[in-house]
């Protein structure tokens, strides 16, 4: 890899590489045999105490109380434990990512056309901004959950970050103090986690996407080979489209488990956040409402942006790799002889079977998907707004 691809592979990758160095997730820096490997148990284990035990034994304490339940998943319990399996299972596949991102520097380096480069690049640049404008968000739904917690204390007195149990007294000093800060310190490292392994599977997807189109281009230009020229390019051609699919079936053996659980989540946390947000508008309308609306519409709004990156990433790669077979039809294949046209049959037989990420292989993330969590989310809000009223 020459100067020039190293600075765009570094570019696309940059923004996620520091956010997961500073987790211990980078797959390229774990090596078994350096205990800097093992650093991402320490958030691991600050998110396991201090929020995901606490706030679950709390539930045995507050099960009556209907509010302070769909507080409790709400707010920190789900998103913080799907965080936290976030770093299990990426730190567990990082021998796979590995392989992973050294074929991704392989397609930098092999990559010769200008028009293949300037698409690889364009995908560098919006897979960067992708990051950067996720990262953000999210430390932005942390600020305004800081804010309305601070209000809410200078109204109420003190309270946790989050309501949990703990086995000693979290009123008196320096527990208190103690207890919010190492709250604090779970909450940042959840937000860091759950944006940057997010983006960070989005930009394999699209990297997958960005091959498929080169691959097709490749396709559409075939007829004008001479035979042996032609015989060559088909054979590379058909590796290259076997190693695309493979790259997503790494992608999707790796991460299928992980995107399952977060789905399943993300309808739970849109059904209680917004649930939350109904039962605020009948509340006293005062500074702290303000803050607790605020809150709720961007953090709703990032949970849905973040859904539907999936969705949006999951349709194209199912378009694209779709694409495959029409590129084959769309050519210039009445130019060939039978046998050469035969062989382009092999090709179109497997886009037959299109790539996809999936949810646990139950469902494939599209953007029906999409509708159908919002659908779902808001049978579930009413069903919550009827056990209420009862």
């Amino acid at each position: 890899m020459d100067r020039y691809d190293f600075q765009y592979f570094e570019y696309a990758h940059g923004w996620n590489r520091y956010t997961m160095m500073f987790m211990g997730i980078w797959p390229e820096s774990r090596n078994l045999g350096q205990v800097s490997s093992y650093r991402p148990i320490i958030p691991i284990l600050t998110m396991f105490c201090f929020v995901c035990v606490p706030q679950s034994t709390n539930l045995f304490f507050i099960w009556g109380n209907f509010d302070l339940v769909v507080e409790n998943f709400s707010m920190g319990n789900i998103t913080i434990t799907i965080s936290m399996l976030k770093i299990i299972i990426f730190w567990s596949s990082s021998e796979s990512l590995k392989i992973l991102m050294s074929s991704m520097r392989r397609d930098w380096s092999v990559t010769v056309g200008k028009r293949d480069r300037k698409l690889m690049s364009d995908i560098a640049r919006a897979t960067r901004k992708l990051s950067i404008s996720s990262t953000v968000m999210v430390q932005i739904v942390v600020l305004t959950y800081i804010m309305f917690r601070f209000i809410n204390i200078r109204h109420t007195g003190r309270q946790l970050f989050f309501r949990a149990y703990f086995p000693y007294n979290t009123s008196s000093s320096p527990f208190y103090e103690l207890t919010f800060l190492g709250q604090l310190i779970a909450t940042t490292y959840a937000a860091s986690t759950y944006t940057a392994v997010d983006t960070f599977i989005a930009t394999l997807v699209l990297h997958i996407c960005g091959q498929l189109t080169n691959l097709r281009r490749e396709l559409m230009n075939l007829p004008d080979r001479t035979r042996p020229e032609f015989q060559t390019e088909l054979r590379k051609i058909v590796r290259k489209h076997q190693y695309i699919n493979r790259f997503a079936e790494t992608i999707e053996n790796c991460f299928n488990m992980m995107l399952l659980i977060q789905m399943l989540g993300c309808s739970l946390q849109l059904c209680f956040q917004c649930f939350q947000a109904f039962m605020s508008i009948f509340g006293e309308i005062n500074e702290l409402f303000i803050f607790q609306i605020i809150f709720l519409i961007i953090y709703v709004s990032y949970i849905l942006l973040q859904l539907y990156l999936y969705c949006y990433v999951g349709e194209r790669l199912l378009i694209e790799s779709t694409k495959i077979a029409y590129a084959v039809y769309d050519c210039s294949w009445y130019n060939l002889s039978a046998c050469e046209t035969k062989s382009l049959i092999i090709i179109m037989c497997r886009a037959r079977s299109p790539l996809h990420i999936t949810a646990g292989r139950f469902c494939s993330f599209n953007r029906e998907l999409f509708s159908e969590v919002l659908k779902r989310s808001v049978t579930y809000m009413s069903f919550l707004c009827a056990m209420n009223t009862l």
